[in-house]
């Protein structure tokens, strides 16, 4: 290991941990070491627990601003990010707010954030031309496609009513009594049509289609193992899918028409 990348790491694990071994390697100026490190370090968590807040307003929302803050400092030890884009940095916050011993009664709070971290990576998630209706083959042909999701999208299951709680707390949502939270759980897929993130609950058979897509199934393999899901619809379905941009477009397909 060179010398400039184990100092690089030793500063890493410094800004989470213990700055005082770093600063005895850091050349002083007008400002001393320690106060220079200091300084940095500040920055660099005050800038990961602004991402975090920003990924996760409701999550923040629901719990209060002073234990956000302290379960996001935790979670900034427990996980540096390990990429320069702050956009990247969360996707571990879910299973890590799962793992606390006491949530004070917001069992759904891991639910929360794993969607709203489904929103933030809808968002920032790749684009691919999508598939359109007109693009299919005969029938025989279509049942034989494998077909991939945009890289926006992204299944979710939870047993909690997430989507409604999520939206109650938007600006100027409308005034909701009460959310049933022994009711059924949600079958959500999010993802970005053209430059607006959408989401929709699903259905067992849509849900089920939707994964065995993602796992390889051709189309028509896919479609009758979700066929055995009570009041599924697949041209329905199928045809929503199709338009709302849900399936990037096979790369086998021969080129589209202008």
């Amino acid at each position: 290991m060179s010398a400039l990348l184990e100092r690089q790491r030793e500063f890493a694990t410094a800004l989470t941990d213990s700055l005082y071994m770093i600063a005895e390697k850091v050349i002083g100026d007008a400002i001393p070491a320690e106060g220079r490190v200091q300084i940095y370090a500040d920055h660099f968590r005050t800038s990961l627990l602004e991402a975090l807040a920003t990924t996760f307003p409701v999550t923040r929302a629901l719990v209060g601003e002073a234990f956000f803050a302290q379960t996001a400092r935790d979670f900034l030890i427990f996980e540096p990010p390990r990429s320069p884009i702050l956009t990247q940095y969360g996707g571990g916050f879910p299973t890590f707010l799962a793992a606390l011993p006491d949530l004070g009664g917001h069992n759904y709070l891991p639910d929360i954030a794993a969607f709203e971290w489904a929103l933030n990576t809808a968002y920032h998630a790749e684009d691919a031309t999508l598939l359109r209706p007109e693009d299919l083959p005969d029938a025989e042909v279509t049942a034989q496609l494998h077909l991939p999701l945009h890289p926006s999208a992204q299944r979710l299951s939870t047993p909690f009513p997430v989507s409604e709680i999520w939206q109650v707390h938007q600006p100027d949502a409308p005034a909701v009594d009460r959310i049933d939270m022994n009711g059924s759980g949600e079958r959500l897929l999010i993802w970005r049509q053209h430059i607006d993130i959408r989401w929709r609950k699903l259905n067992p058979g849509e849900d089920l289609l939707l994964a065995e897509l993602s796992a390889g199934a051709p189309l028509g393999k896919a479609a009758l193992a979700a066929s055995g899901q009570p009041g599924f619809d697949f041209p329905a379905s199928f045809s929503w899918m199709l338009d709302g941009g849900i399936f990037a477009r096979p790369a086998d397909l021969p080129p589209q028409a202008e």
